[in-house]
């Protein structure tokens, strides 16, 4: 009875008191001096007695963990404290939906979020939602991105200067506009660590070495300096060696993942990816080492690269049923490896191969969004091995493949064209109708799993 009497007392009181209840004062200090274990029991045992702002702290803990799995239990906890009207839980679901959003239905709830927070006078809502719209502009085609961003501007927010930034890129503009991007985000760049990528398109595009390589160590400095968190240079590194870079700089980006290993997990995956496909930078051992290390620390992503690994057998001979047990793992999150898996099977990597297993990892990554699982099914149902030939379904599934931005299909169609007879094609383009349809329909519901409408038999 002192207990709850207590715990009443604190709720009304600001938390304050009471011997070792948990206070989320304490929790914060505790947080601060890096005792996260200690500051998350705290969190938790009030975050159960439904005080919101212990569930929002709660969240906080969870999402800056930047793993899958911790990034879920931080969208559940403001969700507990957004359902008892906490606005700083509101605009987390915003924040995080819109930037880690895996499907348009994600991503619409996070632009719903911000644009009521905004609406109620946050103004922190702005760039989120400005970069939601750029990002997925056929997802907000009202979406009117330059109107915020004049708006962020108007305002004094610096942020606009890189949303403006990053318009030009995305627009298209960059070549025009190189000098305007620098001069926004020379000052800026520090207070807003995007613009490190920015500015490093503009002096490797321009073939501007030596400013290159200054920004590379001023991003560096500040990093030490404590001025850009770990993500902010992890995304910097990432960038460096992307496709969207004018010229990659692989060296570089291994060299910031190694400085920012083994502390901040998502850089030991992202590192190892990077040896797979530069094997000059390590040995093979080292990249399983590094993928087993992130894995145990919860990095999904980690045990996706594993199945990767063990399927293909390019740095590590191949295993099979490894890499079934991997993908396994993660085959809820990602549609990949539901993917991976559906060629394991379709393949006969086990032994033999199993059409049935195929079919289903693949219709369901297919059905996910993952278009090379729709080509993988029509080669299935045209190459026939193990199952009957299905003209009607190889058609429609190639062109929901050729849809999906495969161009393979385009190939396979042509193959197919002489031997798919007129009727044939004109049944399975209403089956791909029919198909798209209920997929867009799952998405709308955020429902992923296998759909039942399609496919009769197949």
């Amino acid at each position: 009875m002192i207990r709850v009497a207590c715990i009443v007392g604190l709720f009304s009181l600001g938390l304050s008191g009471c011997g070792n209840l948990p206070d989320i004062e304490r929790a914060e200090k505790a947080a601060a001096a890096g005792n996260v274990e200690d500051a998350r029991s705290q969190l938790e045992e009030l975050a159960r007695f439904g005080l919101a702002d212990a569930q929002v702290e709660l969240g906080d803990l969870y999402a800056d963990q930047d793993t899958p799995a911790a990034r879920q239990k931080a969208l559940e906890w403001y969700q507990k404290a957004a359902e008892q009207g906490s606005d700083r839980a509101s605009i987390r679901i915003g924040k995080m939906n819109a930037r880690e959003g895996d499907t348009p239905e994600q991503r619409a709830n996070g632009a719903r979020y911000l644009r009521r927070a905004l609406a109620e006078g946050d103004k922190t809502a702005l760039i989120p939602l400005i970069n939601l719209y750029m990002n997925f502009p056929k997802e907000f085609p009202n979406g009117k991105p330059v109107e915020l961003i004049k708006q962020a501007r108007a305002a004094g927010d610096p942020k606009g200067d890189i949303a403006l930034a990053r318009y030009y890129v995305l627009s298209g503009q960059f070549e025009n506009r190189t000098d305007e991007i620098e001069s926004l985000c020379v000052p800026i760049a520090e207070a807003q660590p995007e613009c490190f990528q920015l500015l490093a398109r503009v002096y490797l595009a321009e073939g501007r070495n030596e400013d290159f390589e200054t920004l590379v160590g001023r991003a560096r400095q500040a990093w030490e300096q404590g001025t850009i968190e770990d993500r902010d240079l992890y995304l910097f590194a990432r960038w460096l060696s992307d496709d969207e870079s004018p010229q990659k700089q692989v060296a570089t980006t291994n060299e910031l993942y190694l400085m920012l290993t083994p502390g901040y997990v998502p850089a030991l995956t992202a590192r190892a990816k990077l040896i797979m496909e530069n094997n000059y930078l390590a040995e093979p051992e080292v990249v399983i080492q590094m993928l087993q290390q992130a894995r145990d620390n919860g990095d999904l992503k980690a045990s996706l690269s594993l199945a990767r690994a063990y399927e293909r057998g390019r740095i590590v001979p191949a295993d099979p049923e490894k890499a079934v047990r991997y993908a396994m793992e993660v085959r809820e999150k990602y549609p990949s490896a539901e993917y991976l898996l559906g060629r394991i099977y379709k393949r006969g990597y086990l032994g033999e191969p199993d059409p049935e297993k195929a079919k289903h990892h693949l219709l369901t990554a297919a059905r996910r969004g993952f278009p090379k699982a729709d080509y993988a099914l029509a080669e299935l149902y045209w190459e026939a091995k193990g199952i009957e030939v299905n003209r009607l379904y190889a058609w429609s599934f190639a062109q929901l493949a050729l849809d999906g931005g495969v161009e393979r299909a385009r190939e396979l169609m042509v193959e197919m064209v002489l031997s798919v007879p007129e009727h044939t094609r004109m049944k399975a383009k209403a089956l791909y109708k029919q198909e798209r349809a209920a997929r867009r329909q799952m998405f709308a519901k955020g429902a992923f799993g296998p759909a039942q409408t399609t496919e009769q038999g197949g």
